[in-house]
């Protein structure tokens, strides 16, 4: 037991640098003015190529029941398409640091949907971590030094729709899970599956070009596309081995490197204000965790 929840330990830690990451890697994306769909595309196909080659090592393959694809899809599009497209869209508006903020409303909102649908029961510490997240943002968007350019908090609400996703994703990880299914099994069905929704759009719209052309196309679609393949496995890994609830501490790492990963590479200087915002979120991830942990229910991503 004791070695089960120390590779989980590892598993979580890898995850949480993968997903953090991929807020950089959708800024160096942006900032090269790449189409957000072909960037869709070619991550979605490049992790889950990654993931069904390792699968394919162990000589098994995803499965194909009428369940099995019906997760496939829909945890595609909510756990990757929609949180990514959206924070593809806004990386260039807002600071890569300040966007990984918004990852730590993802377990308080699992639990509003959980609610909502009558899957989980009203819980006042989930309550007050709700309020505190939701005062972080507003610790963001409303004061002049929130945001080094203060036109930008109107981008605030669009990105909010990325941990509204991957909360809707948790119900769908902990609902429609094929049962007996691998965790490099599930991660490759499912980004190829996303792959498989982009590309018609992508290629209609004109927007399916190639990555290799220039460097920054190149480095931002390959460091996503890993960040995706180690992503995904570590998010059905862990829960696996430790539960959801030990796998929704990954929030705390994501939001550190995403912090880090935009001061190394963006010289990013977050304001007070922002500060302020990651411990009045932290706090409010502390206290969803702790609410979890009295009554552990629902699957939960970072």
């Amino acid at each position: 037991m004791r070695s089960n929840v120390g590779i989980a330990t590892a598993l979580l830690l890898l995850g949480g640098i993968g997903y953090g990451s991929l807020f950089a890697a959708n800024k160096v994306i942006a900032d090269a003015g790449f189409p957000v769909l072909a960037y869709l595309f070619w991550q979605a196909l490049l992790g889950g190529l990654i993931l069904l080659a390792l699968q394919s090592l162990r000589g098994r393959r995803p499965g194909l029941s009428p369940r099995a694809l019906g997760h496939y899809v829909a945890s595609a599009s909510f756990g990757m398409l929609i949180p990514t497209g959206v924070l593809s869209l806004v990386a260039d508006k807002i600071p890569a640091s300040v966007l990984t903020l918004t990852m730590t409303l993802v377990p308080s909102l699992t639990y509003v949907l959980a609610f909502v649908l009558r899957v989980e029961s009203f819980r006042w510490l989930s309550i007050a971590a709700i309020l505190l997240g939701l005062g972080g943002v507003l610790l963001i968007v409303l004061p002049d030094g929130g945001l080094p350019d203060a036109s930008a908090a109107i981008w605030i609400l669009p990105a909010l729709l990325a941990p509204v996703s991957a909360a809707a994703n948790n119900l769908i990880v902990a609902t429609l899970r094929p049962p007996d299914s691998g965790s490099l099994a599930l991660g490759a069905a499912v980004l190829l599956g996303g792959a498989v929704v982009v590309l018609p759009v992508a290629a209609v719209t004109g927007n399916l070009v190639v990555f290799w052309d220039t460097p920054a196309g190149l480095t931002g679609v390959l460091w996503a596309g890993v960040s995706q393949a180690v992503g995904f496995f570590c998010l059905y890994e862990v829960i696996r081995r430790a539960g959801p609830v030990f796998f929704s501490q990954i929030s705390y790492v994501i939001v550190a490197c995403g912090i880090g990963w935009g001061f190394a590479l963006f010289a990013e200087r977050p304001s007070a204000w922002v500060w302020a915002a990651v411990a009045l979120m932290t706090f409010g991830l502390g206290l969803a965790n702790a609410s979890l942990t009295r009554a552990p229910s629902i699957a939960k991503n970072g």
